[in-house]
């Protein structure tokens, strides 16, 4: 839904009780399920994270002495297990950032990123969105960084109401790109949805060559968060 996000957390919060409960959960998976597959630790590992970050909310609610914080996991950690990771921002408030993209950008993906720019091409998320999360990694790092982007999350980094209230009801789940298709009367095309390259390349009446197979695999996902 737009406008989604989970509840504030707090810097002093993450400090508190994240380790607590991370330290905990891989004790008991260690004495209790010795030989437990690696799908299943990757699993219970991101399980763990998210139960934290649930009783964060609860926890901000009650005032936890200074003697008993704990320091929590490196931010990449987070990262990691969930896409994002929370910083306070100029004003105090809890904002979440979406981890890094990590893929190198293909010679043919960056040039699809600067023809999007060229044609105000915008690509609307949310931080917490894990097709968003993908179809950065489709892009790639040095092709991402050239794609016009829209937080649309009220608690996700550089979240601007006024960038969507003229366009709130053209989105329909996330990502959602608006795309000017080429046409004479220049009217841009609203998709939501994860996309692969090539498919964004037709919508976007890209001219240049583009060869889906030397993306690699990746780029036959879709689907979107709602």
């Amino acid at each position: 839904t737009l406008g989604f996000s989970p509840p504030s957390i707090s810097s002093s919060t993450l400090t508190s009780v994240i380790r607590p409960s991370i330290s905990l959960g891989i004790n008991a998976n260690r004495s209790d399920n010795n030989d437990v597959d690696e799908s299943t630790k990757t699993t219970t590992r991101r399980s763990i994270i998210q139960s934290s970050i649930a009783a964060f909310a609860l926890a901000s609610t009650a005032q936890i002495p200074a003697e008993k914080a704990h320091a929590a996991p490196p931010f990449a950690i987070i990262a990691e297990e969930l896409g994002y990771f929370p910083v306070t921002n100029k004003i105090g408030d809890t904002v979440y950032i979406p981890a890094k993209v990590k893929r190198k950008s293909s010679e043919q993906s960056i040039l699809l990123a600067k023809h999007l720019k060229s044609t105000g091409a915008i690509m609307y998320g949310a931080y917490w969105c894990p097709h968003c999360s993908h179809q950065k990694e489709l892009f790639g790092n040095e092709a991402w960084s050239l794609i016009p982007y829209v937080e649309c999350s009220t608690k996700g980094f550089n979240y601007d109401a006024s960038k969507l209230q003229s366009v709130s009801n053209k989105i329909d789940g996330f990502p959602t790109w608006s795309i000017a298709s080429g046409k004479k009367n220049n009217k841009k095309d609203w998709v939501s949805g994860e996309m692969p390259l090539e498919r964004i390349a037709s919508l976007s009446a890209y001219q240049g060559d583009f060869d889906v197979l030397s993306e690699g695999p990746e780029v036959l996902a879709s689907g979107s968060c709602r």
